[in-house]
């Protein structure tokens, strides 16, 4: 898949007004990229569009308008976009009570070299 570039990205003031539609259509597009590993973890395999996504919140967020700032955000995630040739997946680990968070991220340190995928007979393959 192309990686995003700055020309691909709404300005702020335009994501701004198109935020809720571009949102709902992202949230639609997540559903079936969503893989339910348990209560509390969750396996959303990115592509190009959630990636955009992802950026325009920070950049959002944040109130990055700069070119330099917008670059290090495409920097940061374009990585995350899927070649053609691989999966690319966020594990989404999520308690809402910050203690019991704490701790339970505490135990799960290293789970990303514990998670892997098997499609029939195929290898084994690490999926984060």
């Amino acid at each position: 898949m192309k990686k995003l570039k700055h020309k691909d990205l709404m300005k702020l003031e335009n994501y701004v007004e198109q935020r809720l539609a571009f949102r709902a259509e992202v949230l639609e597009h997540k559903k079936p990229r969503k893989l339910h590993l348990g209560p509390h973890m969750t396996l959303l395999f990115e592509d190009r569009l959630t990636i955009q996504y992802q950026i325009q919140e920070m950049l959002r967020i944040e109130k990055i308008f700069v070119r330099k700032g917008i670059q290090e955000e495409l920097d940061a995630y374009n990585p995350l976009i899927p070649d053609g040739s691989n999966w690319k997946a966020t594990c989404l680990i999520e308690y809402e009570d910050a203690a019991e968070r704490h701790a339970k991220l505490a135990q799960l340190r290293g789970i990303e070299k514990l998670i892997w995928a098997q499609v029939g007979d195929h290898e084994k393959i690490a999926v984060i």
